[in-house]
């Protein structure tokens, strides 16, 4: 019964702030990012992000939002934008990772610490952008599209890069050989090969496969529809998984192949509507939610000693830490825009909507902490800069796509 009522006092707060921002024509998810503030160890200390079962929600939360995003997005729209989205990724990854090695030397850490710094840096959070370009109306416009193609190329890069600093940390600051970076690119190839072979597939002889496909589903039951459509998700993601793509991008590709063309109509509306339903009625605020409960500003500063040499130290680092961030990643981002012929305005939107971190930033952050990349200090601070980038993203993001 303690999770029961901890879901509905999450969600009770989220759909009143959520609401209330809806009405001052804010994002709602700010409101939900705040309801998990409020609530947690930052000032009302109610409720613990430890709370048994609450992470398992939140990551539910990551699953429908990417699913659904994935059946928003076509494989052509992803093919049409790749240029601009390479320059983006490629261009907003190297200069955050530089950041966060800079960072590192100006405070004295240590290489490995500031590779990792540079790699959280790096990331882009796709479900977050997914959310907020949604709440904007703005996820079928070129900016949109372009920014959600970013953020996938994004996260394999990404990912990649936090695999090599893994490996290095796990084998006592090894660089990894030659055999082990090559099959780690060709587990990543062989599975978006895998994907466009699927979907090429779907259109042998005029698209017969995908036409026995939606009769299939047409005869099943709504509820079937949705358990076989989700099994389908889960499957390809886990496959991403195990090919070292991550889960999420799995799952965003999964998402990718649900066409109506695919499905049938019928049963891609039944099944859209539901996931829909569930994602922003319950899930999505918890998972928002859960990242407001993870930012504990009592870990990084001393209250009782405002003033203290440690606190201003701290807060040097930590300010220093969120401009290094933000500079990096929507810096790079929005060279790598230009470097593509975007106009000033699209590209400084794509700069802004790669800044936000998210769950993936969070997940990676709990693995570095684990393996001694970073300390109890450095986590909080970069936990802070993952809740903070993704809380004025909607805000900026706003202020530019008007």
């Amino acid at each position: 019964m303690d999770i029961i009522i901890t879901i509905l006092i999450i969600l009770v707060v989220s759909r009143l702030l959520s609401g209330l921002f809806a009405r001052i024509k804010q994002p709602p998810v700010i409101g939900e990012l705040i309801a998990g503030i409020i609530l947690g160890p930052s000032i009302l200390n109610l409720i613990s992000p430890d709370t048994n079962g609450l992470d398992a929600l939140a990551e539910l939360g990551v699953l429908f939002l990417v699913l659904l995003a994935g059946m928003q997005t076509h494989m052509t729209s992803m093919r049409e934008y790749f240029r601009p989205a390479f320059f983006i990724a490629f261009m907003g990854n190297n200069l955050a990772i530089f950041s966060g090695i800079l960072l590192g030397k100006l405070y004295e850490l240590d290489i490995l610490t500031s590779l990792f710094i540079g790699v959280v840096f790096s990331l882009t959070a796709l479900p977050v952008g997914v959310r907020i370009l949604m709440d904007l109306g703005k996820i079928d416009t070129p900016t949109g599209k372009i920014i959600i193609t970013s953020a996938v190329i994004d996260d394999i890069f990404s990912i990649f890069l936090f695999v090599m600093v893994l490996f290095i940390a796990e084998s006592d600051s090894r660089l990894p050989e030659a055999n082990f970076v090559s099959a780690s690119i060709i587990k990543i190839l062989i599975f978006l090969i895998l994907i466009y072979l699927f979907n090429e597939f779907l259109t042998i002889k005029g698209g017969l496969p995908a036409r026995y496909i939606s009769l299939a589903v047409g005869k099943l039951t709504r509820e079937s529809q949705f358990f076989y459509i989700l099994l389908f998700g889960i499957l390809v993601g886990n496959l991403g998984g195990l090919l070292g793509i991550t889960v999420i991008i799995g799952i965003f590709y999964a998402g990718m192949l649900i066409k109506g063309t695919t499905v049938g109509e019928e049963a891609y509306s039944n099944v859209s509507n539901v996931i829909s339903s569930i994602t922003f009625g319950i899930f999505s605020p918890i998972f928002f939610a859960y990242m407001g409960l993870l930012m504990d500003a009592t870990t990084i500063f001393d209250y009782a000693s405002p003033f203290s040499g440690k606190n201003i130290h701290q807060l040097m680092f930590f300010s220093s830490l969120l401009i290094f961030a933000t500079v990096g990643k929507s810096g790079g981002a929005f060279m790598g825009g230009m470097l593509a012929n975007m106009k000033l305005e699209d590209a400084a939107a794509v700069g802004v909507g790669m800044n936000a971190r998210g769950l993936m930033g969070l997940v990676i952050l709990e693995i570095g902490l684990k393996h001694g990349l970073i300390d109890q200090s450095v986590y909080a601070m970069l936990v802070a800069m993952c809740i903070i980038t993704t809380f004025i993203t909607p805000y900026l993001l706003k202020k530019i796509l008007k």
